[in-house]
């Protein structure tokens, strides 16, 4: 057997509630384990001290005459409505809290976004006749790229060439 057996075994072994073939298994363990030995002795050391003492059972009605003696001290048992208002009150603090915040996110998100208007919002015939210019130009990725930047360039050419008529 290993230790752990043993170990697991030893308060029974004190106790006499083994069969011969596990108390010899023991014995003969505990000839060679020190650690096994030292941990039966420790036992054996503390049923002397439990055998010093005297215990006396209780009485009967033991738990009755206890339960008498401190019932002046309790607390009273709250009522289920109690508890159940308790529950009331949290939800509506939470809903509460709840719109109040969104009433403030919403003000705030207000106050960030610039207004959007009816005609910031393409039409039918803007985003048809674009989509209808796309198709019809049957361009590379490419060339459209370099049509788009030469009309950049020269939009912001021509800016600049304002711009510095008018610092002079």
């Amino acid at each position: 057997m290993d230790c752990n057996k043993i170990q697991e075994n030893l308060v029974a072994y004190l106790h006499g509630e083994l069969n011969k073939k596990k108390v010899k298994a023991i014995h003969q363990h505990l000839s060679g384990c020190e650690v096994c030995l030292e941990e039966e002795f420790e036992l054996r050391k503390t049923n002397r001290i439990m055998d010093k003492f005297q215990f006396e059972a209780l009485p009967e009605n033991f738990d009755a005459e206890l339960h008498q003696k401190l019932k002046p001290f309790q607390k009273p048992v709250s009522s289920d409505k109690s508890g159940f208002r308790r529950i009331v009150y949290a939800i509506a603090a939470t809903l509460i809290i709840t719109i109040g915040l969104e009433f403030f996110i919403f003000q705030f998100m207000r106050s960030v976004q610039p207004s959007i208007q009816f005609t910031d919002f393409p039409t039918t015939q803007t985003v048809f006749k674009s989509a209808s210019e796309i198709a019809s130009q049957k361009f590379s990725l490419k060339q459209r790229y370099i049509k788009k930047f030469s009309r950049y360039k020269k939009e912001h050419s021509d800016n600049n060439k304002v711009k510095f008529r008018n610092n002079i």
